[in-house]
């Protein structure tokens, strides 16, 4: 639990409800009208450091400060610095790692909401200079970058809980506080791709002087894109709009920046890219943020947790990589200051899934999923969660059925063939006590896959439970007019988010 009651923002407040994959529905529509707005000329085409981020395409977020060791994921500021004491530090094997998994750069969290600096700031004591630990992260993972060939991102809290100036009257000593921090960060590890401004939502937008601080940025880094937190607001309100209901035109909160980020959500398969700021539209991508553990957490707890399955992060790279978006997957190291051999593996497993082990190869594309927005019907469906959200263009909405058997059946508009089947199955949540960890579970427990012709029904699977994701691939291509799932046992009235046919052997689209 927190060790303060403090609202959390928008984005974490969402999350301490739903889960990424596990998600409450929502459900609006995911199509984005056309916006009135006049497209800006300048701000209509990729920028440098916009096409940059774009090539990147695939990160490894690094979670890891003083939380790590006081099992929580936020902290007040007043957490002791002595509490900060990896056992074996090794910045090196983070970064050969993520070399190995094949991501192209890495985003530190420098210092996070409770102001403890990874690295030995002039301006603060509440940093790796007063603990027992002294090595300079951001240093030694700066280094590795170096070595490994892997770009450098950084992340870094606006919200300080520490830092005095926070809190005065005059809020432009933090600011200044901020930019001699951020000076230091960019002047001294070489070239930062990246730079990730977290917490701005405890301030109103224009307190930070984003202007000033966008330009500041870009003076000692003229190609790192920036990014501010829970970027979008509604077009005609205050607030944030979820990447569920991202629409064209939608207002810029933060102005300006490179690109959109809102963790923990997904966006639509047919995310917009232009945001208005002033009657004007700016192109701006997508960088997602998803953790691997299963039980999502960025901090890494004492307890080993279950990794994802290469199932489930197989289909979320694809989703998320598509249409010059970007995913960044949180790989947190643990208390000795490593990464586990579980999630070390785990990501490794999924290099090798994807054919990029080693970042050699550029990024793979993902299959045409032939079921989105086809003609479907079902046995049942509750209130909000008609079979039709299962083939739409969100992974935050779901079919769910009244009954603990169910079917639901897909018909193309002409036969089709296909190798494969992606399902990824609606889950009940259990908090884990710590106020954002969960649990997922899911009710499936016998099912099986049946194509027709138009006429006849036949077999093509039989399985137990689906979980997360199940990949099912077909030895033989299969061709089908339709094509059904009859779930024939549950523990409860069961539910699809997604539900996925492809042929792998034609059809992809980065």
């Amino acid at each position: 639990m927190f060790l303060q009651k403090i609202p959390p923002p928008p984005a974490v407040r969402i999350f301490l409800v739903i889960f990424v994959l596990g998600l409450a529905i929502f459900p609006a529509s995911c199509t984005s009208p056309k916006s009135s707005v006049t497209p800006s000329t300048a701000g209509s085409k990729p920028s440098k450091a916009q096409q940059l981020l774009i090539q990147r395409g695939y990160g490894m977020f690094l979670h890891f400060g003083i939380n790590t060791f006081n099992q929580t994921e936020w902290s007040d500021g007043t957490l002791p610095v002595s509490s900060y004491h990896p056992t074996h530090l090794d910045c090196d094997q983070w970064i050969a790692t993520a070399k190995e998994a094949g991501f192209r750069h890495v985003v530190l969290v420098t210092k996070h909401h409770d102001g403890f600096c990874l690295w030995p700031s002039a301006y603060t004591d509440y940093s790796v200079k007063s603990a027992p630990v002294k090595t300079d992260v951001v240093r030694a993972v700066a280094d590795a970058c170096k070595k490994y060939h892997v770009q450098l991102g950084l992340y870094y809290s606006l919200w300080d809980r520490h830092e005095p100036s926070y809190k005065s009257a005059q809020f432009t000593n933090y600011l200044g506080y901020m930019k001699n921090q951020l000076r230091e960060l960019l002047t001294n590890y070489g070239p930062v791709c990246e730079l990730w401004f977290d917490g701005g939502w405890d301030k109103p937008p224009e307190d930070w002087d984003v202007p000033g601080l966008y330009a500041f940025v870009k003076a000692l880094q003229p190609n790192c894109a920036v990014t501010i937190n829970n970027t979008i607001c509604p077009q005609d309100k205050d607030g944030v709009v979820l990447p569920l209901n991202f629409q064209e035109g939608d207002r810029i909160r933060y102005f300006p920046v490179d690109f959109r980020t809102q963790d923990p959500s997904l966006v639509c398969w047919d995310d917009p890219k232009f945001y208005a700021h002033d009657g004007e539209l700016y192109y701006l991508p997508f960088e997602h943020t998803l953790c691997l553990s299963d039980r999502w957490n960025w901090f890494q707890k004492k307890n080993v947790t279950p990794a994802r399955s290469v199932d489930e992060l197989q289909e979320l790279f694809y989703w998320c990589t598509a249409h010059d978006n970007v995913l960044l997957i949180n790989v947190p190291p643990d208390q000795t200051g490593r990464l586990r051999e579980n999630e070390r593996q785990r990501i490794l497993e999924l290099a090798d899934r994807l054919g990029i082990r080693g970042g050699r190869k550029p990024l793979p594309a993902g299959p045409v999923n032939l079921a989105l927005q086809q003609k479907v019907m079902a046995s049942s469906s509750a209130p909000g969660h008609a079979a039709e959200e299962a083939v739409d263009t969100s992974l935050e909405t779901a079919w769910l059925a009244t009954e603990n058997t169910a079917s639901m059946e897909i018909d193309f508009a002409h036969p089709v063939q296909f190798d494969r089947v992606a399902l990824m199955e609606y889950a009940d949540m259990k908090e884990l006590g710590d106020g954002f960890s969960l649990h997922r579970a899911f009710r499936v427990k016998q099912f099986n896959l049946e194509a027709s012709d138009g006429q006849t029904w036949r077999r093509i699977y039989s399985g137990s439970t689906i979980g997360p994701c199940l990949s099912i691939r077909f030895k033989q291509p299969q061709t089908a007019q339709k094509i059904r799932i009859n779930i024939l046992d549950a523990s409860q009235p069961p539910g699809l988010y997604q539900f996925e046919v492809n042929d792998t052997r034609t059809k992809h689209i980065r």
